[in-house]
């Protein structure tokens, strides 16, 4: 019988098995019993000695495609795809084990042929009173757990975007309804021009603010993406508010803020995802009416805090969020964090739940905690608790509207790029009234060959990004190989995001989302072409 599995047969004896009252050792498997046990487990088994493999079980072996007695004698190191997270594991198991004669850790390991699964290593010395003898690991590939958790999370996002489409939908009812109001009442009162001006003002409000809803749409839809900004936290609680409270109007929203909160560094869409997950968790624990209050507070955590939890001292902001639905008990409430649990039943026509498991992963990587307290019955409480910035932004200038005499004019040419109709007319028009000379292309292979022929003449080139038969980034770098030169100003419906940020590395002098103004076109166009250099 292998020496390995002689020794591990009586260390667990001396270690796994216990010892009766009596303190004689329990009755165990001898070595063969243990060695036929070991190679049955649907885990991969292995003592590991100084990381150096001493022993594995046939499971390890099929798990990581290699042949039995294959990886014997080899350093873990040969199971990672790097050193960095090599040196990791490593680090955290040793520390784990150390303090409690077992650890837990997930990681990814490399198979033979290259390819990689993420797995989960529990560890456990093989003699609490002689670690120098080794270890025992056992390791679960948990890539399905993975794909079934992502798949769970896209999920709760789908029910999120449902109910934020829901509150969405309706404010851009309101809005076009102002707008109708008032080009209704301006072709009445045409030959008022002060009346018309009024109409026009009120209209282009409008506008701004459906496109701040189309913003946060768009943020929200990021997928998971992590951009941190300096934010107002009783900003984007009140619009995230305004997105709900259409949802049910048979809940009353009590508000308290405040007035001088810490700003936080965070991203904004995904801070918002939490707050209306928990709102709309709260209103599933009211099916009929209630209560939502909702509140903002400063805190500052000290170093002799009473959390039974690690806490890092410093400045804080908190978010409470409590309603006066069903409640939960301490069984529930310990389980409310888990991704897979719901106490909704399969086929619910309320859904599955927001994924609470979404919240406290957004928190946490915020550096922030999730405290709940509630009893069956009386309701629950959720407080959101995150590290406020040391970062003071400053508040954004507002400009007035000049007038058309006071605008920044041109008379360069300009090839504007744009499949939709309306959005020529209205860029042309806008570039001649500018003063600039407009050529039109309406597709990308249009644009490219219009280039190319008069690239000597184009001062600018004003493009979108989704187009038929050429996109955008296929064009730019079209145009770029005629003349890498070109100036280029990228014109599209989508927020900032890294094909942008792309873009603008890659040469692209300027972004300017739609809609846009006269004003705001005016000074994204002489901005670029007054440049001296050839990059911003």
């Amino acid at each position: 019988m292998d020496d390995t599995i002689n020794s591990l047969s009586t260390d667990v004896i001396s270690t796994f098995c216990g010892k009766e009252a009596n303190d004689t050792p329990r009755k165990c498997l001898n070595a063969q019993e243990l060695e036929t046990v070991l190679n049955s487990s649907p885990a991969g088994i292995a003592i590991v000695k100084n990381r150096v493999i001493n022993w594995t079980n046939d499971i390890f072996f099929s798990m990581l495609g290699y042949e039995p007695g294959e990886l014997n004698g080899q350093n873990t190191r040969v199971l990672y795809p790097d050193s960095a997270e090599y040196d990791r594991v490593g680090r955290d198991l040793h520390a784990n084990v150390d303090r409690y004669g077992n650890g837990f850790v997930e990681t990814i390991w490399i198979r033979k042929d290259g390819s990689k699964f993420d797995c989960r290593i529990r560890a456990s010395w093989l003699n609490r009173k002689d670690p120098a003898r080794g270890t025992i690991i056992v390791v679960t590939d948990i890539s399905e757990l993975k794909l079934l958790q992502v798949q769970l999370q896209q999920a709760q996002k789908m029910e999120a975007i449902g109910v934020l489409a829901g509150g969405i939908s309706h404010d851009f009812n309101n809005i076009l309804m102002g707008i109708q109001g008032h080009l209704s009442l301006m072709q009445i009162d045409v030959s008022a021009a002060d009346k018309v001006a009024n109409h026009a003002e009120h209209i282009g409000r409008l506008v701004k603010t459906a496109a701040e809803l189309t913003g946060r749409l768009l943020g929200f839809a990021r997928g998971g993406k992590y951009k941190a900004e300096v934010l107002d936290v009783n900003e984007f609680v009140v619009l995230t508010l305004k997105i709900f409270q259409p949802t049910r109007k048979d809940i009353l929203i009590h508000e308290s803020y405040e007035e001088q909160l810490y700003p936080v560094e965070a991203d904004q869409s995904q801070l918002e995802q939490v707050v209306l997950n928990l709102l709309v968790n709260a209103s599933q624990a009211m099916p009929d009416q209630g209560d939502i209050y909702i509140s903002t507070q400063n805190m500052i955590i000290r170093k002799d805090h009473d959390f039974s939890f690690e806490v890092k001292p410093g400045r804080y902001i908190r978010i409470t969020v409590r309603d006066t639905g069903i409640g939960m008990d301490m069984e529930t409430q310990k389980k409310i964090f888990d991704p897979f649990f719901s106490t909704k039943e399969v086929g619910d026509k309320k859904g599955r739940g927001l994924g609470l498991s979404t919240v406290f992963g957004i928190v946490k990587n915020h550096g922030g905690f999730i405290l709940v307290e509630s009893e069956k019955g009386e309701g629950a409480t959720f407080e959101i608790c995150l590290p406020a910035s040391n970062h003071v932004e400053a508040k954004e200038v507002k400009e007035e509207n000049p007038s058309f005499d006071q605008l920044q004019k041109g008379s360069e040419t300009i090839l504007l790029v744009d499949d939709e109709e309306d959005i020529i007319n209205v860029g042309k028009n806008f570039l001649e009234k500018l003063g600039y000379k407009a050529i039109i292309a309406r597709n990308g292979l249009e644009a490219v060959e219009i280039y190319r022929i008069f690239r000597d003449d184009i001062a600018l080139v004003v493009l979108d990004l989704i187009m038929p038969k050429m996109s955008g980034k296929e064009v730019f770098s079209e145009i770029k190989e005629i003349h890498n030169d070109a100036k280029i100003l990228i014109s599209t419906g989508y927020t900032v995001d890294e094909k942008i940020e792309g873009f603008l590395n890659r040469g692209c002098h300027g972004f300017i989302q739609k809609p846009f103004s006269l004003n705001e076109f005016a000074r994204a166009l002489r901005k670029i072409l007054d440049m001296s250099e050839t990059r911003c």
